[in-house]
């Protein structure tokens, strides 16, 4: 999302996207409480300054929401699944490393939580498995209250690595052809839900793209949203508020690679395209997504 939609969020909204940046549910409100953000910069210099005013309790707290290094939350631990794949993407030099590392790992995470009585935290973008293991190892030496401090310190980075990821999107532009009224047109549009038919449950936290195509095949594609499905596999509605549906060609892209990561589960598609003609603006267009790891399938909903 944009600073802008991210300033302009419902108080429970903002507060769901900060948690999803830095688990501290103090951390979380004190950032909601202090909007509208003038900047970026001023976005983390808050952050910075919020964060070092909380109490060890809170540090414990955002600790908490992290998977160990080399491991992976279970389903349903996340507190917000809209942004879980962040975790595997820092964490991703850790996630091709061979068998005996990630066994190290494991028996060294134990031996530092038995040490310090929460896991071990390291800003891990960027750094192998054998880099994090060194690490680990290196500050098992440390005293509890120092290596509180430096833990508390590699969550800052965390916490300022995502909050640019959250609003690294500039919002979507509205197309001059999509600038026209919901009174013209009437109130219709376009949703979607996605259902994980290998679990029999909704797929929540798919990250979701649509865009259009008004000229011939072989023109480019405009987009016009991005949105992620809540705990019910749902989008609705996928168009913009305000935005108009107009007739048109129209793709929706599924991040499914992103979702099936988050799952520990192989996938074969990394993400899957729906390209459907929109002929009557005056009806609602239900696009879903049926998945499963190796095969996907979608039809005309209401």
């Amino acid at each position: 999302m944009s600073l802008d939609s991210l300033n302009a969020l419902p108080p429970a909204d903002a507060e769901a996207a900060f948690l999803a940046c830095c688990g501290s549910r103090a951390w979380a409100r004190w950032m909601v409480s202090r909007r509208p953000y003038a900047d970026t910069a001023d976005l983390l210099e808050t952050a910075d300054r919020v964060w070092s005013t909380l109490t060890p309790a809170d540090w414990h707290e955002a600790f908490a929401a992290h998977p160990r290094i080399g491991e992976k939350k279970e389903d349903g631990e996340d507190r917000s699944r809209r942004w879980s794949h962040w975790s595997a993407t820092e964490q991703s030099g850790a996630a091709g490393a061979h068998a005996a590392v990630h066994a190290e790992l494991a028996e060294a995470n134990r031996i530092y939580e038995d040490r310090f009585g929460h896991i071990f935290i390291v800003c891990a973008t960027g750094k192998s498995a054998e880099e994090m293991l060194a690490l680990l190892r290196q500050r098992l030496g440390n005293d509890p209250d120092p290596e509180l401090r430096i833990a508390a310190e590699e969550q800052r980075k965390i916490t300022r690595l995502r909050l640019e990821k959250l609003v690294a999107e500039p919002a979507p532009p509205v197309l001059p052809i999509l600038e026209t009224t919901a009174a013209m047109h009437g109130i219709h549009g376009i949703s979607t839900h996605v259902l994980d038919t290998a679990r029999g449950k909704p797929a929540a936290g798919v990250p979701v793209v649509l865009e259009i195509r008004t000229g011939a095949t072989g023109d480019p594609w405009r987009e016009l949203a991005r949105a992620v499905t809540d705990g019910d596999g749902r989008v609705r509605p996928l168009l913009p508020a305000g935005t108009a549906l107009i007739p048109g060609t129209y793709r929706i892209t599924f991040a499914t690679d992103a979702y099936f990561r988050d799952l520990d589960v192989e996938g074969f598609y990394p993400e899957a395209a729906i390209v459907f003609d929109v002929r009557d603006a005056g009806q609602h267009y239900h696009v879903p997504l049926l998945l499963s790891p190796y095969g996907y399938s979608t039809y005309r909903g209401s």
